[in-house]
C-alpha cells in the first residue's frame, strides 16, 4: 500500500521537480484559503525554534515561513513525494532548511529530534490511522509545543446540503469523488481522501486517544465569497462548524 501511494503522488507530482519559483502568500487579515490561514495562524502561534513540515507539497507554506519568521533555527519540510521535495530544494536557499521523504504512518520521528511545532495542511484526511498516527506525532513535540492541523470540513453548509439531496459530499473531487476538478477520472476515490472531519470530531479524537490536552479552533471561508471577503470571514468566525474549513491547533 505504501509503495503504491508513493508511486501514485511521485506520478502526480513528477512535474513539480521542474518548477522554477514558488508563490508568495503574505499575511491577511481575512485569510480565504488554506495557504493564507496557515501563515496567518501559524505565525500568530509560533514565536520560534525547530517546526517540522509533514506534507510540505508545493513548498509555499515552507518558503513563506522562512521567510517572514527569522526566530526559526530549523526548519523540516517533508513529503512522500521526492519530485515535490526537488522542487523546494531548488527554489528555496535557507541554511536553516531540511528536507526528508517521509512516510508518516511508518516514519520513526525519533530518529529527527523533538519540534516547537509540527504542520499537518491537507494531510490527516489522507492517513489510514489518524489517531494512532497522531498519537506519534505528539511524542515528537517539546513540551508546551503544538501541531497546526487544516483539513476538509465535513459539515459545511455546501457538506450538509449535498446530504440533504442523498449525495457524497466528497472534498477533493467532484460527482461525488469519481471526477477530478479538472475533468479527468480519478485514479484514487475523492483524491485519496479516507477519512472526514468535523471540529468536535478531530478534537475529540486529539485530546481523548492522541494525547494532547486542548484545541483552539481557527476559521476561514468555504468556497465563493459573493459578499466580500470581510463579510465571509466573519461567517466563518461566527459559525465555523458551518461556514468554514476547519483549521486548528492542538497542544
Amino acid at each position: 500500500m505504501g509503495n503504491d501511494l508513493k508511486d501514485f503522488y511521485e506520478n502526480k507530482y513528477f512535474i513539480e521537480k521542474d518548477k522554477t519559483s514558488i508563490e508568495t502568500i503574505n499575511y491577511k487579515k481575512y485569510p480565504t484559503n488554506r495557504y493564507e490561514a496557515a501563515i496567518k495562524y501559524f505565525s500568530d502561534n509560533i514565536k520560534g525554534g525547530s517546526i517540522l513540515e509533514l506534507g510540505a507539497g508545493n513548498g509555499i507554506i515552507t518558503n513563506n515561513i522562512l521567510k517572514t519568521n527569522k526566530n526559526i533555527d530549523r526548519y523540516v519540510a517533508s513529503d512522500l513525494s521526492g519530485s515535490r521535495l526537488e522542487g523546494i530544494k531548488k527554489n528555496i536557499d535557507d541554511r536553516r532548511l531540511e528536507l526528508k521523504e517521509i512516510e508518516v504512518e511508518s516514519f520513526d520521528f525519533t530518529t529527527i529530534g523533538q519540534f516547537d511545532a509540527i504542520i499537518m495542511i491537507a494531510l490527516i484526511e489522507h492517513l489510514v490511522d489518524p489517531l494512532n498516527t497522531m498519537k506519534r506525532i505528539k511524542a515528537a513535540l517539546k513540551p508546551n509545543g503544538f501541531v497546526y492541523i487544516d483539513t476538509p470540513n465535513i459539515a459545511d453548509y455546501g457538506a450538509r446540503f449535498k446530504l440533504l439531496r442523498g449525495k457524497f459530499p466528497s472534498t477533493a473531487s467532484k460527482a461525488e469523488g469519481l471526477i477530478t476538478y479538472d475533468n479527468q477520472d480519478v485514479t484514487l476515490h475523492d483524491e485519496g481522501h479516507l477519512h472526514y472531519f468535523t471540529y468536535k470530531s478531530l478534537s475529540g479524537m486529539l485530546t481523548k486517544y492522541a494525547g494532547f490536552s486542548e484545541t483552539e479552533k481557527y476559521y476561514y471561508p468555504v468556497g465563493r465569497l459573493p459578499f466580500g471577503k470581510a463579510i465571509h470571514y466573519n461567517l466563518a468566525r461566527l459559525y465555523p462548524e458551518l461556514f468554514s474549513m476547519l483549521a486548528l491547533v492542538a497542544k
